[in-house]
């Protein structure tokens, strides 16, 4: 019986690639993207006094598909007085921040798919700007669409 030759088979995909607006790296949102970039310029155009760094952002597999996804990304304005916007996206868009103005103390506890949880404090009267005592409180945001509804208490106005 004569040798067999090796076959080489080349498999093309049945698809192209998903490209997630927005995203990159895998996640469906990457801090790195130019969405993440206009967001980022748009919210320090109106404070363009503070220095804002972005410490952290959702890191949502593509894997599953990024329909639905709820995705945050946190800037932090440098100074005396800590400030926190976190900035919402969902679909290649930016959705705008979790409120009107930036506020101290603020952490994102965690989210699924649609929702995104923050735990806000804030200072009472009588606290050192370092170790707030009022609240804590958590205001859930959930996607609905292509809007963000939150629920929740904020801090008060101050």
């Amino acid at each position: 019986m004569p040798p067999t030759q090796p076959v080489t088979v080349t498999v093309e995909p049945t698809t192209a690639p998903t490209t997630v607006p927005g995203g990159g790296d895998g996640l469906c949102f990457d801090q790195d993207s130019e969405l993440a970039h206009a967001g980022f310029a748009r919210v320090a155009a109106d404070e363009p006094s503070t220095i804002w760094t972005i410490p952290g952002a959702s890191e949502d597999s593509a894997d599953g598909g990024c329909a639905g996804v709820l995705s945050w990304m946190t800037m932090e304005g440098m100074g005396i007085h800590p400030a926190t916007h976190i900035l919402f996206f969902a679909e290649g868009k930016y959705l705008g921040t979790a409120s009107a103005e930036p506020y101290a103390y603020t952490t994102v506890l965690g989210k699924t798919r649609g929702t995104v949880s923050v735990q806000y404090k804030w200072p009472l009267p009588e606290d050192a700007l370092c170790c707030p005592t009022g609240g804590p409180s958590v205001v859930t945001f959930t996607l609905n669409g292509t809007t963000v509804t939150a629920s929740g208490q904020f801090p008060p106005a101050g």
